[in-house]
């Protein structure tokens, strides 16, 4: 059995991120998507997909149940513990898709799925927390 794609979108025009939700439609024939946002007073459009960042869902989810999506934050807690430093240190992946699967800080996601679930948090993600990247 395959999986369906889900996937949300970033509205580069507007800058807003249209959640699956309000997404009903994605035609990759006439490349256009089928959103629910308020604007110019309707709620329905349809819209040139070149408008839009096509993120999709990595099938996993976050410690907190949240789902992951592709350009999404990972706050990833270091395994590094050592007798002096018992404390947790953080570090920040992004997840992208390369290749045939996803992947984050250079490892195959789904690899990972119990220490994603356990032990990791989405923290932003590349459009909506641009600041991000840098550290």
């Amino acid at each position: 059995m395959s999986r369906v794609p889900k996937y949300r979108a970033w509205y580069k025009p507007k800058g807003v991120m249209i959640e699956p939700e309000n997404l009903v439609m994605i035609n990759f024939d006439t490349k256009v998507l089928g959103v629910y946002m308020e604007m110019d007073g309707k709620g329905y459009h349809v819209l040139r997909m070149s408008d839009f960042e096509l993120l999709e869902y990595t099938g996993l989810k976050d410690i907190n149940d949240q789902e992951i999506y592709e350009g999404d934050f990972l706050r990833i807690p270091d395994l590094y513990e050592t007798p002096e430093n018992t404390s947790t240190t953080y570090h920040t992946s992004v997840v992208d898709f390369e290749g045939f699967g996803f992947r984050v800080g250079g490892s195959q996601l789904c690899d990972d799925y119990q220490y994603i679930s356990e032990e990791c948090e989405v923290y932003g993600n590349i459009y909506e927390n641009p600041e991000l990247i840098e550290v």
